[in-house]
């Protein structure tokens, strides 16, 4: 089996059955016998286990496995419990609710087919009020390079769950259980598998995401049962950390100063962000925050003067603001 499409899956049975019937549509016109399709359920509540009861019903020889989860693993539990499922030498981890191109799989196979990689990055477009925009990798040619050089090339693209393409074997050999509860183990297990060896970009957009607002995407993160405030902070905090370690790593100065410049140029954004969709927050979860962002930003200006601020001034300033900004800019 030369691949399986791992898709982790969370009451989106809707949605979770266009992807199902996306993929097999090609795997049939085209008639695919090395692609599998491996969906791994976090105990949904909705429809989700009949949704792929039928589409299995109504496809007999796909090559489709169903796992569900006895407890919610977390998305980071969910989305490693799919590589012990899978079958495939490589596993492209693909989200349910991103939107995959009519010739993906002809296209990505066949750069499969040609070379071993260690991991691949697969580009993509975003929907941003009905205007695609492409990733901040722009270029949309295919090519092959040294695993270490993928991370500056693509400028971290790679922190959409669908972007990445795995060598099986390469993600169980690099413990990846360290990183469940870090919210991105699709990025940090990214760093741990491009340390040698060869890796791919498929250059041509191949799937498209929908960015939803900001108010809609923290909705969202109610209705997964998530925490609005801390999810999205605790993201951002997670790869301001990441960013510091790539040293360790041997990744070399190039690579290090991009990671350090772009979550620096985040801070404020996610900063202020949190602080418009905040409902309601403890003082000691703001100086959480703040200590964590001072561990790595201490040193510079920009935190005590712009960061501290922004982060301490009452939500209503924050949303005076932004509408102040968006008269000017009218």
């Amino acid at each position: 089996m030369l691949l399986t499409l791992a898709i982790p899956t969370y009451n989106r049975a809707e949605s979770l059955r266009a992807r199902l019937l996306e993929f097999v549509t090609q795997i049939e016109r085209l008639a695919l016998t090395d692609v599998e399709i491996v969906v791994s359920d976090n105990c949904s509540t909705d429809s989700t286990p009949q949704v792929c009861a039928d589409v299995a019903v109504a496809h007999p020889d796909l090559r489709l496995r169903y796992f569900r989860n006895a407890t919610n693993l977390g998305f980071d539990g969910n989305v490693n419990a799919l590589f012990g499922h899978a079958q495939g030498r490589y596993v492209w981890t693909f989200s349910d609710d991103d939107e995959p191109s009519p010739q993906v799989l002809p296209h990505v196979l066949g750069l499969l087919r040609q070379r071993e990689i260690q991991f691949a990055f697969v580009n993509y477009q975003v929907t941003v009020d009905g205007q695609r925009m492409p990733s901040r990798f722009g270029a949309d040619q295919d090519h092959w390079l040294p695993a270490r050089d993928l991370l500056k090339t693509i400028r971290f693209s790679n922190s959409l769950i669908s972007a990445c393409l795995f060598s099986r074997q390469a993600w169980l050999d690099a413990d990846p259980g360290r990183y469940v509860g870090s919210l991105w183990i699709h990025f940090f297990m990214a760093r741990e598998v491009l340390q040698a060896g060869e890796a791919l970009i498929v250059g041509q957009p191949m799937f498209t995401m929908a960015q939803s607002g900001l108010e809609q995407s923290r909705a969202e993160k109610r209705r997964e049962g998530s925490d609005q405030i801390e999810y999205y902070m605790q993201a951002h905090l997670k790869f301001v950390e990441y960013a510091h370690e790539l040293p360790r790593f041997n990744f070399d100065r190039e690579t290090c100063a991009l990671a350090q410049s772009l979550g620096q140029r985040e801070d404020l954004h996610q900063v202020v962000n949190f602080k418009l969709t905040a409902e309601g927050y403890a003082p000691r979860q703001l100086i959480k925050i703040w200590g964590r962002l001072r561990q790595y930003r201490g040193s510079t200006l920009r935190f005590w003067c712009l960061t501290t601020p922004l982060l301490f001034a009452p939500n209503a300033a924050i949303r005076a603001l932004r509408t102040v900004s968006r008269a000017v800019r009218s």
